[in-house]
């Protein structure tokens, strides 16, 4: 016999839980160089042990079959956009696998990192991150560096000069923006970004600037090398 509690509170099955899409690896190629002080010419490491650990936590680091690290680009809601695996993308890396299957696959990226500014939770110290100013730099692993250096701001990363674009900006809004592109002898980064910031400003009505910093810090010398942020810092350290 049917009982009334059965039919307006029904007994459903316990779901399983769900393996996570990417999983986190704490010993690729990158994570070992970063924790590994023998390159650095104070014999220091770039960030300790637990340092990266929170940080491949924090940025859901991957490893390949070969141990280079994979690169996830998350967007804001979560959703896996694509990966860098060294110099190639993971959607390109699938796409020559199975060609007739992915032909229609139209991939479209976000900011590195972007998922660190996912919609907020309603404990205090996630509210707390959400507050915070974002700063955005061109390579991944500098992100993932300087987000344990200045952890009061949330690091993100366009993971290609090239790929920087105004439409990368739009999650942003409502945000305190801060970018710092790479120097060079011409100041061709610099221009390339600040314009970028101007017509996100325009058009948007972001909160954002372009810093100069690198442009009036940087030797010649560096800025042939086109070093970036994490470079100057470590350079002028000692």
């Amino acid at each position: 016999m049917t009982k009334l509690k059965d039919i307006l509170s029904p007994a459903f099955p316990t779901p399983r839980p769900r393996k996570p899409l990417v999983t986190v690896e704490y010993d690729s190629d990158f994570c070992l160089w970063v924790t590994d002080g023998s390159h650095q010419p104070d014999g220091k490491p770039i960030l300790t042990e637990a340092q990266m650990h929170h940080a491949a936590e924090q940025y859901r680091l991957g490893k390949s079959k070969s141990g280079k690290t994979i690169f996830w680009m998350i967007d804001e809601c979560g959703i896996v956009r694509d990966g860098l695996l060294g110099d190639a993308w993971v959607s390109a890396l699938l796409k020559a696998r199975e060609p007739e299957l992915l032909k229609y696959w139209r991939v479209q990226h976000c900011l590195f990192g972007l998922h660190l500014i996912g919609p907020a939770k309603s404990t205090e110290s996630t509210e707390r991150v959400s507050l915070k100013a974002v700063a955005i730099v061109e390579s991944q692993r500098s992100a993932v560096i300087l987000s344990e250096i200045f952890p009061e701001n949330i690091w993100l990363a366009t993971m290609s000069n090239s790929c920087f674009s105004i439409d990368l900006l739009i999650p942003l809004k409502g945000r305190k923006v801060k970018v710092f592109p790479s120097t060079d002898e011409t100041m061709a980064n610099y221009c390339c970004w600040n314009d970028i910031c101007d017509l996100a400003r325009r058009n948007y009505r972001l909160d954002i600037e372009c810093s100069a910093y690198l442009e009036g810090q940087a030797t010649p010398a560096q800025k042939q090398r086109h070093i970036d942020l994490v470079d100057f810092l470590f350079e002028n350290s000692a």
